[in-house]
């Protein structure tokens, strides 16, 4: 049995997900494109240079690379990446997160008691929860979610633990903490910790709550050779400045509780077999609530049979109303409270708390089916009796199921928008397959259900449920987000209309991309990898003015009030104020806007198959120049490696010398000062003529004085600020946390009993 359930953790994920790996794991323009995969791809790259992935150029003027969190660069499976193509690495590391997140809720519940077929129910409905499979696209988030089952579980063994020096399990407790803050995603981690505290805490043991705290910190120390730089980056970032209505961008709207029993009613973010565009609230990646049709029902049957007397089951539910409770955001009591936690204001979309609500389902779900089993309990015999009772008539259970949903969306429509009224009752046409497909899903579990709560049924067919299961959650994984039509990676990865691309690429000059709003989405999520918006332009080794991420440093903010994502709200204004462009090295314009300006001094130097204009702008003076246009002299820029540079300056002394007097004539202060066309952050340092020289700023750039009228060499390297530091706490901690797992190991050794002697005739 133990073999089997092995292959099934291994080979689920392929079954689920199938069209998924034929494109390469990818979706269709979300973050997975516009982020985590050329990021990735970028590693790979990195260390088939002989690089450390300390600084990368491509996008904004330059950006840290391994201080940006969702890079994961300390997390032991992202090195996958450096080994094999990114092609091949990317789907290899997702699925091999959802095994890990099946084999995690299944040794959760393993250790509560539950039985095999109770506890792989239990895995497969949280590895393919609603939050699992739309986070898909969020390589990040989806592999640090993989890691909740661990840490509760590790979590309880230590918390429950009889004495304060079991080591080997505070060890075993911070491990899987620390790999799920390494794993790229803060957030996630930080709503482990909170849920699993709460958790903890319904057990009313103040013991279990300071053990908590001891294996976070521990945690936290491992964590620290990523914390550290991420921290410091984060504070010359605009990111601390969210206000509440940032904070709670995304929340968890009611109205998706719909997606509860049919999923697809609100729509497809990409329509394929459910044909209908998304039309609910906010996105569906973040709304999506779906944990499957017979999960739903057997955690509703906990519910409903008496889980206050349980204190496991009493944990659990406690813990998914908190979740949900928070995931409402916006909409419920705990955000506007938690707001004004220090540090709690970095993190936005409160929905994803989603995934605490799906892992308490998850494990309610699995109890309900263990209680099914042989064994005879008074409150069995309620859940049985409630199973049978709720499974009767399944088909007229199953039509009130559906009918539900669909009549709130007949009774609300009257109260919503033109544009969503025609929408709303476009998705309840009964041919829908996002109405018919709920139906049969709801019909079939209701009969396994009925079938499953005879007390003749034999153990082994409740493994029915878990594959029933498998195939209802099949159907969102073959849909979601995977693109009608598309039969490879190479389609989402590549655009089609790249002959521009190439003298863009050949002059090595920067280019911005200005792109208006499209249904009322920032223009970057529609055709990124056409537009080379994003980090799309990774890929194509262009680099862009723009950049994608959760980081936006204040310097580049102050220059251009570009928002996150990229979108530029004063492009007119810096289109017409042009010679900015002349340091920052932007010596390419696509505008997708018609509305629009031509970029002031630019010529207009094609127009694509789509209706873009490009612009080539004359002036760019390369990646380093003087700060004068007519300062005489010539700098000449090299790349040392991709966080160090070098520039060789030869100034003109006959030149510079009638320069300076005109200035004089003028008033005007001299300036020897060269500018290097890359951000200016925290972590440059500077040599002119071997010598340690002061890094100077002008606008978000890096400024470096060298003498008027001699040749100067300037180099200049990165390094991320916290790094050292981080790493000797990440170095400390670790040794510690080795020797008090070995220390616990062995005083569980040596307090073993000796196996009983035996004596002669029985040997």
């Amino acid at each position: 049995m133990r073999v089997a359930i092995g292959v099934a953790v291994v080979l689920l994920p392929g079954l689920v997900l199938a069209p998924a790996w034929r494109l390469g794991g990818l979706g269709a323009g979300e973050d997975d494109i516009l982020y985590y995969y050329p990021m990735r791809w970028l590693l790979h790259a990195f260390v088939a240079q002989g690089e450390l992935p300390l600084w990368q150029p491509w996008t904004g003027l330059g950006r840290p690379y391994l201080a940006d969190p969702q890079t994961a660069l300390f997390y032991p499976p992202t090195w996958i990446f450096a080994v094999l193509p990114t092609e091949f690495a990317y789907p290899a590391s997702l699925w091999a997160h959802y095994s890990l997140a099946i084999l995690g809720a299944y040794r959760l519940l393993r250790a509560g008691g539950l039985r095999r077929d109770a506890a792989m129910l239990g895995g497969i409905a949280f590895a393919f929860c609603g939050f699992m499979l739309a986070h898909r696209a969020h390589l990040a988030m989806h592999h640090a979610a993989a890691w909740t089952p661990w840490v509760f579980w590790r979590l309880a063994r230590y918390a429950n633990a009889g004495t304060w020096r079991d080591g080997r399990r505070l060890a075993l407790a911070a491990l899987p903490a620390a790999m799920q803050c390494l794993a790229g995603h803060v957030q996630i981690a930080a709503l482990t910790a909170m849920g699993s505290l709460v958790f903890l805490a319904a057990g009313r043991s103040p013991a279990a709550i300071a053990r908590w705290l001891l294996a976070w910190m521990l945690a936290g120390g491992l964590f620290a050779v990523q914390l550290v730089p991420t921290l410091l980056y984060t504070m010359e970032c605009t990111r601390g400045e969210r206000t509440f209505v940032d904070f709670v961008e995304n929340s968890w709207n009611p109205a998706a509780a719909l997606t509860l029993v049919m999923p697809m009613l609100l729509g497809q973010r990409t329509p394929n077999f459910f044909d209908q565009p998304w039309w609910g609230p906010s996105h569906q990646v973040e709304q999506f609530a779906y944990v499957g049709l017979l999960p739903l029902v057997l955690a509703a049957l906990v519910l409903r049979c008496g889980w206050r007397a349980d204190p496991q089951l009493r944990a659990w539910v406690l813990l998914g109303l908190f979740a949900l409770l928070l995931a409402l955001g916006q909409f419920g009591p705990i955000c506007p409270l938690l707001y004004w936690v220090p540090g709690a204001s970095l993190f936005r979309v409160p929905a994803r708390a989603l995934l605490l609500v799906h892992l308490a389902a998850a494990v309610l779900a699995a109890r309900a089916l263990h209680d099914l089993g042989p064994e005879l309990s008074p409150a069995a015999a309620r859940l049985r009796l409630a199973a049978q009772r709720w499974s009767h008539r399944p088909l007229r259970t199953a039509a009130i199921l559906v009918a539900v949903p669909l009549g709130l969306v007949l009774l609300s429509s009257p109260l919503l928008p033109a544009s969503l009224r025609a929408e709303a009752l476009f998705a309840l046409r009964p041919w829908s397959s996002a109405v018919w497909v709920p139906l049969i899903v709801a019909v079939g579990a209701l009969v396994v259900l009925q079938v499953v709560s005879r007390p003749w049924f034999d153990d082994w067919r409740r493994w029915t449920v878990a594959a029933a299961t498998v195939a209802d959650l099949a159907i969102i994984g073959w849909t979601i987000d995977v693109p009608a039509g598309v039969r490879s990676a190479d389609a989402l990865r590549a655009p089609v209309d790249a002959a521009w691309l190439d003298d863009v690429r050949q002059s090595g000059q920067r280019l911005w991309v200005v792109t208006r709003r499209e249904r009322g989405l920032p223009g970057e999520y529609t055709d990124p990898v056409e537009k080379l918006v994003a980090n799309t332009n990774v890929l194509q080794r262009i680099p862009s003015l723009t950049d994608y991420g959760p980081l936006q440093p204040r310097p580049f903010d102050r220059a251009f009030g570009f928002k996150p994502w990229g979108e530029a709200e004063q492009a007119a204004t810096l289109l017409d104020r042009s010679k900015w462009m002349r340091l920052a090295n932007v010596g390419w314009v696509l505008l997708c806007d018609p509305g629009l300006p031509a970029p002031t001094g630019a010529d207009l130097v094609r127009t694509t198959p789509r209706g873009w204009r490009l612009y080539r702008c004359p002036d760019a003076a390369g990646l380093a120049a003087f700060e004068s246009a007519d300062h005489p002299g010539a700098v000449r820029f090299e790349w040392v490696s991709s966080r160090a540079v070098r520039v060789e300056v030869d100034p003109w002394p006959r030149g510079v010398a009638e320069l300076e007097r005109r200035r004089g004539q003028r008033g005007d202060e001299p300036s020897s000062r060269v500018i290097v066309s890359l951000l200016s952050l925290p972590g440059w340092r500077a040599r002119v003529n071997r010598e340690p020289a002061p890094i100077e700023t002008v606008g978000p750039l890096i400024a470096v004085r060298v003498p008027s009228s001699e040749p100067a060499v300037i180099e200049a390297d990165y390094w991320p600020p916290g790094l050292t530091t981080g790493s000797a706490v990440s170095a400390a901690v670790g040794f510690g946390v080795i020797a008090i797992g070995l220390a616990g190991w062995l005083r569980r050794r040596t307090d073993e009993p000796p196996p009983p002697s035996r004596s002669a005739s029985e040997a």
